[in-house]
C-alpha cells in the first residue's frame, strides 16, 4: 500500500481526484468565519460503515475512510475553513508528501459561543439546542418618563413635542451651562366677565358690569416655577338708578349716579414658594377709577394683598393675610382660611376663605373638559371718583367732585368647564345683597338699594 501510495500514477490518480472534489458544488464562505448549524443532522452508522467510515457527532464523517470514534462526553470542536492568506489558514501538504490532508487546521480553534445552552448536549444525537442570544429591549431601551400614565384622559400627560426649548439656556446658576430650560407660555390667560343687576323697582338700583384681563408671565428671579405675572385690565360699570327726588335732583343731599363709570389698571402678582411647605401670594394694582370727567389724585388707586400659605399635604393648605381695598367704606379687609381636597374624593374642593369661600364638585369629565358644580360668596363692589352738578328747579347750580363705594355681598351657583389649560368658562345665578351707595362728601346720605338677584358669565382662554 505504501509503494502504491507513492507511485507516480497514484500521485496522478490522486491530484485528478483532488481537482475534482475541489470542482464539486459548494456554498462560499466568502471570509466569514463558519459555525456549527444549531441542529445537525447525523447520518447512521450502518450507511457510514458500508463507506468504510463511521459518522462523528459533529458530523464531519471521517477523513479517506478511517473510523472516528465519537468523543465520549463532548462534541469535537467545530470545523472551520479559512480562506487562504488569513492568519489562520494551513496550506495542504505537498502532493507524493504522504502526509494526509487537513479539513480543519490544527492551530485555530472555533471559539465557544458565550451564552449558555437551554437543553443539555447529547453527544449521542450529533445536535445542541442552543437558547436565542440577547436582544435590544423594546426601542433600544428608551422607556416613557415614570410618570406617564396610559390610561390617564387625554391631555393630562406633560407635553411631549418640545417640552424644552433647547435654543433658550438655563438661568439657573444652580446648574450647569448647556442645560436647557423649560419652555414658559408668556400669555397665560385672556379673561372676559360679565355681571348683569336688573332694577327691580324705582328704589332698587342696576348694574352692568364687564371686565376685561389679560395675564404675561415673566421669568421672575431666575425661577421659571414662580414667574412674576403682569395682567392690564379694563373694565366697565353701568349704573341704573338711584332715582333722585325734586327740587335737589341731584344735589348732595341725595344719593345719585353718573350713568357709567370704568376701571384701567395694572395688576402685578407673584405666588414664591419658598419650600414645599411655606408658600405666598403677593399683589399690587394700581389703577385709575373714575367716570373720567373727574379725574384727580383719589382717582388713582393702589390696592394690594399679601398672604402666606401652609401646605401640609397636597389636599390640605391654610392661608392667612389681608387686602388692601383701598375704599371709603373698608380700607382693610383680613383674609383667610382652609383650603381641603379630600384624598377619598378628589372631585371635592372646599376652599373656605374669607372673603370669598367656595364649594366646588367635579360632577363629569367629558373628552377633556372638567365640569364643576360650584357655591360661592363675595364681598363685591368697587370705588369711583365722579362728576356730580347741583340742580335747583331745573337750573345747574354747579358742579363738583365726589367720591362714592357700590359695596355688596353676592351668593352664586353655578356650572364651570375646564379644558385642561386650553379654555374655561362658567355660568352662574345668585342674588345680592346688603348692598349700599357710600359717598365721600358729608352732606350725602348713604343709599341702600334693594336686594336683587344677578346673572354672570365669563370665558378664559
Amino acid at each position: 500500500m505504501t509503494l502504491l501510495q507513492t507511485s507516480p500514477f497514484f500521485a496522478r490518480w490522486r491530484y485528478g481526484l483532488w481537482i475534482a472534489v475541489m470542482l464539486l458544488p459548494t456554498t462560499a464562505v466568502g471570509q466569514r468565519v463558519q459555525f456549527p448549524s444549531p441542529a445537525t443532522t447525523t447520518a447512521s452508522p450502518a450507511t457510514d460503515a458500508a463507506a468504510g467510515a463511521i459518522a462523528a457527532p459533529n458530523g464531519v464523517g471521517s477523513v479517506y475512510g478511517s473510523p472516528i470514534a465519537p468523543a465520549p462526553s463532548a462534541a469535537p470542536p467545530p470545523t472551520v475553513t479559512m480562506p487562504q492568506g488569513s492568519p489562520g489558514f494551513v496550506a495542504p501538504a505537498p502532493l507524493g508528501s504522504g502526509a494526509p490532508m487537513q479539513s480543519t487546521p490544527p492551530s485555530f480553534v472555533a471559539p465557544a459561543p458565550s451564552y449558555t445552552p437551554s437543553t443539555p448536549l447529547d453527544p449521542g444525537a450529533g445536535a445542541s439546542l442552543m437558547s436565542p442570544g440577547p436582544s435590544a429591549t423594546f426601542q433600544g431601551g428608551i422607556q416613557p418618563p415614570p410618570t406617564w400614565d396610559p390610561y390617564a384622559p387625554p391631555g393630562m400627560q406633560p407635553p411631549t413635542l418640545l417640552p424644552q426649548d433647547p435654543a433658550i439656556p438655563s438661568m439657573d446658576p444652580l446648574y450647569p451651562q448647556g442645560t436647557v430650560s423649560s419652555m414658559m407660555r408668556v400669555l397665560q390667560e385672556v379673561d372676559l366677565e360679565y355681571v348683569w343687576m336688573p332694577q327691580v323697582d324705582d328704589a332698587g338700583l342696576g348694574v352692568q358690569e364687564v371686565i376685561t384681563t389679560a395675564t404675561f408671565a415673566i421669568p421672575f428671579l431666575s425661577n421659571q416655577q414662580t414667574p412674576l405675572l403682569i395682567t392690564p385690565g379694563f373694565g366697565l360699570h353701568v349704573f341704573d338708578g338711584p332715582v333722585s327726588i325734586p327740587p335737589f335732583a341731584p344735589s348732595p343731599f341725595s344719593a345719585d349716579l353718573p350713568g357709567q363709570t370704568y376701571d384701567a389698571f395694572l395688576d402685578a402678582a407673584w405666588n414664591p414658594q419658598v419650600s414645599p411647605l411655606l408658600g405666598a401670594e403677593l399683589g399690587v394694582r394700581i389703577g385709575v377709577y373714575s367716570d373720567f370727567e373727574e379725574v384727580r389724585e383719589e382717582s388713582i388707586r393702589i390696592t394690594g394683598r399679601g398672604l402666606v400659605s401652609l401646605s401640609f399635604s397636597p389636599s390640605f393648605q391654610v392661608k392667612a393675610g389681608i387686602l388692601y381695598l383701598d375704599r371709603i367704606r373698608v380700607e382693610l379687609l383680613p383674609a383667610g382660611g382652609v383650603i381641603w381636597t379630600p384624598v377619598s374624593n378628589p372631585d371635592l374642593r372646599f376652599e373656605i376663605l374669607f372673603p370669598n369661600p367656595r364649594l366646588a364638585m367635579r360632577f363629569t369629565t367629558y373628552r377633556n373638559t372638567d365640569w364643576w358644580a360650584y357655591l360661592r360668596g363675595e364681598y363685591g363692589g368697587d370705588s369711583w371718583t365722579i362728576e356730580r352738578p347741583i340742580v335747583v328747579g331745573g337750573v345747574l347750580i354747579e358742579e363738583y367732585g365726589d367720591r362714592f363705594d357700590y359695596n355688596d355681598i353676592r351668593i352664586a351657583l353655578g356650572v364651570e368647564w375646564d379644558r385642561y389649560g386650553v379654555s374655561r368658562g362658567h355660568f352662574e345665578v345668585g342674588v345680592a345683597f346688603d348692598r349700599e351707595l357710600v359717598y365721600e362728601h358729608p352732606l350725602t346720605p348713604t343709599f341702600k338699594p334693594d336686594p336683587t338677584v344677578f346673572l354672570g358669565a365669563g370665558l378664559a382662554f
